[in-house]
């Protein structure tokens, strides 16, 4: 790519991406669910708790359902937040963006890495503020 070409963004783009992803949705989710350590009655009581409902909203049942390859269900999207915390991952949701080119981005470790890139500006002003003044000192 050269310089003064902008990288295409896919959301604006007239070709539309191929969205077919249930099925990867489904076997991610999947085994996520295998390695998380929970069984899908305590993925459950955790996605429940993460809805903060009163009612139960999820059970072993209707995960079983939403994740089953021959199931035409589907767990309702406002879900995914309370999934992925309940499976503590965020891979499912990597999927359902794979087709856009994007990813969940962790804000937490934005913020560290901005964080680094900080404390070396300071370094490099401090090692450049010594330089300064020991010039000063030489000339004087």
């Amino acid at each position: 790519m050269s310089e003064n070409q902008d990288p295409i963004n896919i959301l604006d783009s007239e070709i539309p991406p191929d969205c077919e992803i249930l099925h990867h949705f489904s076997q991610c989710v999947n085994a996520c669910m295998r390695r998380c350590g929970f069984t899908r009655q305590g993925l459950a009581r955790r996605m429940n708790e993460a809805l903060k409902v009163e009612v139960v909203e999820v059970d072993e049942g209707k995960l079983n359902k939403w994740f089953a390859p021959s199931q035409p269900a589907s767990m309702p999207i406002q879900y995914l937040p309370a999934l992925c915390w309940a499976i503590k991952s965020v891979e499912p949701a990597n999927v359902l963006l794979m087709p856009l080119m994007y990813s969940a981005s962790d804000e937490r470790a934005k913020k560290l890495q901005e964080a680094s890139e900080c404390e070396v500006q300071m370094r490099e002003l401090k090692d450049k503020r010594e330089s300064i003044l020991e010039e000063v000192k030489i000339k004087t």
